[in-house]
């Protein structure tokens, strides 16, 4: 024990020792510099010894469910997570200064919204003027490189588009209203939407989600991610396949599944296939007209609804992707 503690002692974070009777048995000079427990506390039980009462909360829980728990929290104008590490005899509380890398993610999240905004006004200018003369021009070959122009200035009106939407979903500052969302008829109003790109390559909607199955969510950010669903569903399936989408509940849950037959993703890439930009093949997306930005965005809606997402896939058989979303 006096190994550990001599360790925890030399360590950039704050460590934070209880037995099981809920006494304090070691802090370490972070958690008293930074006041987060008080003087002479050995022996003490922790709830007199800690400065924060969301910590002593979060160490109720873990100590009272002997379960291993992480919070965050606030203290003196620094954010720090609390990591509880429970074990039979020793309870190991580890803190983590996070106010640099919250700075970090704001002023990122701030960097790319400013400049999304920025962007937006000249390319809705230039696309209009590439329209006009487009509609002007009398000569096939000129048509031709307007056609280009204007094709690539759709992509990064899109693109810009995109990224307002997931740094709004990101920072929370995008509101989730709560209705009543019938599924099959937002099935009904993705399919009506891209049922002409569908055609195209003789691919077959399929709805099989039951009539009246309802979720409490955002009519808006659910059509939104299941027509990103869809859409890649379409752009990397074979010529003639299907996509098929269904709905069951599962305990507090509906599982909301778009199943296609596809190229399928190879197993290495499915661990990072929802962080934004990240292509499984680069050539193919963009020929497809990808801004590299979906699936991170229905990750972040699935999760703004208290949701998640996971996937299964293989390689020439196709993907299946399901998203859990609370009935209430």
């Amino acid at each position: 024990m006096s190994l550990l503690k001599e360790f925890l002692s030399q360590v950039g974070e704050g460590y934070l020792l209880i037995d099981k009777e809920g006494r304090v048995v070691f802090g370490n000079d972070f958690l008293l510099k930074r006041r987060l427990l008080r003087e002479n506390f050995e022996g003490k039980p922790y709830y007199e010894c800690v400065n924060n009462l969301t910590v002593v909360s979060c160490l109720a829980e873990a100590l009272s469910e002997k379960k291993d728990k992480v919070c965050n929290f606030d203290h003196e104008e620094r954010e720090y997570t609390l990591y509880a590490f429970t074990g039979s005899e020793l309870t190991v509380v580890r803190f983590s200064d996070i106010t640099e890398l919250r700075r970090y993610e704001r002023s990122r999240r701030e960097f790319v919204a400013n400049v999304s905004h920025e962007l937006k006004t000249p390319i809705a200018v230039l696309k209009s003027l590439l329209e006009t003369l487009y509609e002007e021009e009398d000569r096939e070959e000129k048509k031709v490189f307007l056609e280009k122009a204007l094709k690539r200035v759709e992509d990064m009106r899109r693109l810009v588009e995109d990224l307002l939407i997931l740094t709004k979903l990101e920072s929370g500052e995008e509101r989730i209203k709560r209705e009543d969302v019938d599924l099959r008829l937002l099935v009904e109003e993705v399919f009506d939407l891209l049922e002409p790109q569908a055609k195209e390559r003789n691919i077959s909607l399929i709805n099989s989600v039951d009539k009246g199955l309802k979720v409490k969510g955002d009519w808006d950010k659910l059509f939104l991610l299941l027509k990103n669903l869809v859409d890649n569903a379409i752009k990397y399936n074979k010529e003639g396949g299907k996509v098929e989408v269904k709905a069951k509940r599962e305990n507090q849950y509906v599982q909301l599944q778009v199943q296609d037959t596809g190229i399928g993703i190879p197993k290495e890439h499915i661990p990072f296939i929802f962080e934004r930009f990240y292509r499984v093949d680069p050539s193919r997306s963009r020929n497809l007209g990808g801004t590299g930005l979906g699936l991170s965005i229905v990750k972040h809606i699935a999760l703004s609804h208290g949701g998640k997402i996971e996937v299964q896939s293989k390689e020439g058989v196709g993907s299946i992707f399901s998203v859990f979303l609370p009935l209430e």
